[in-house]
């Protein structure tokens, strides 16, 4: 059952069985326990766990106005969420991450110490009441909204009005705008001295994707995956709608110029996924989460190249 009940995430590289004699019968040794890791220097044998896309659950809560974590941008669970970013040592506790500052609640606290929970040593777990929130600061860290729904319906307005924004996310930042507004895509290429090299695109889901994109099984597989891999799709050539429109390869002429292929991805994170939420019109539930959408958008790494990974909002 080690194999066959593990979690989904869980990878079971070897199961080892070594015959013990039965331990005393008596209350404190009855039962199956997970004590705290000892102090020391304990050898660990394991890995960090990767990070992984915002699972079915978590976005089912996301976009449920009952629910206590509804719209709460740094949701996740023991199927999803940040791992190998927020680690600092291991072994892998909350207090060994950076999720130590950010004391559970008692809301939370239950779900983390219940077996049966779906967030059991969650070492994320977080809500609205206990864990980190949402800020969006200009260029010398004023602020610019306050926390919450405020925070993504004006970074959307921002980038709808042909602001390049850096988002804070996984393993640093993304420099994010409008695919579509080739002036602000050209600005986004002199500030990253980027003279040709292709921009990835980020899509709502498969059917805004195929939109940009050929998407056969394999791909929309690749696309959807708990990875959400940057996928290389061939670029559809037709002018969508019938209307007169450009082609799909001059639309977006300057994020892979000179290219018959594009490089799309899939929100990975819940503030991504609530970016795409406030341009489908903020809809309760997650059938919106299969619908075609027209808001495509640039995310490229914030990261110099060659350098350490920028995650600090200063620098």
């Amino acid at each position: 059952r080690l194999r066959s009940d593990a979690p989904p995430l869980a990878r079971v590289a070897s199961v080892q069985c070594e015959n013990r004699a039965a331990l005393a019968a008596d209350a404190e040794a009855a039962g199956f326990r997970i004590l705290a890791s000892p102090e020391g220097h304990t050898p660990v044998t394991t890995g960090i766990p990767p990070d992984t896309a915002t699972c079915a659950d978590c976005l089912a809560e996301l976009f449920d106005p009952a629910d206590r974590r509804h719209r709460y941008a740094f949701i996740n669970c023991t199927q999803c969420g940040p791992r190998y970013t927020l680690t600092r040592r291991l072994p892998y506790d909350r207090a060994m991450t950076s999720m130590a500052v950010f004391a559970l609640c008692p809301a939370c606290r239950r779900e983390y110490s219940a077996p049966a929970d779906r967030r059991f040593h969650a070492e994320p777990n977080a809500c609205p009441l206990c864990g980190p929130r949402l800020a969006l600061v200009d260029a010398r860290g004023l602020p610019l909204s306050a926390d919450g729904d405020d925070t993504i319906a004006a970074t959307l307005a921002l980038l709808r009005a042909g602001r390049i924004v850096a988002v804070k996310g996984l393993g640093g930042f993304h420099l994010a705008c409008d695919a579509r507004n080739a002036g602000t895509v050209a600005r986004l290429r002199e500030r990253k001295h980027r003279e040709a090299k292709p921009f990835a695109v980020m899509a709502a889901n498969v059917a805004s994707a195929r939109a940009w994109g050929v998407v056969d099984d394999a791909e929309q597989r690749l696309l959807q995956c708990a990875e959400r891999p940057i996928v290389l799709l061939r670029r559809r050539q037709d002018g969508g709608a019938g209307n007169g429109a450009a082609p799909r390869s001059e639309a977006l002429a300057g994020v892979a110029p000179g290219l018959h292929t594009l490089g799309v991805m899939l929100p990975c994170t819940p503030i991504q996924f609530l970016l795409f939420h406030e341009a489908a019109g903020r809809p309760a539930g997650t059938a919106w989460l299969a619908a075609p959408q027209d808001l495509l958008l640039v995310m490229t790494s914030a990261n110099p190249g060659g350098e350490p990974l920028v995650n600090d909002n200063a620098e």
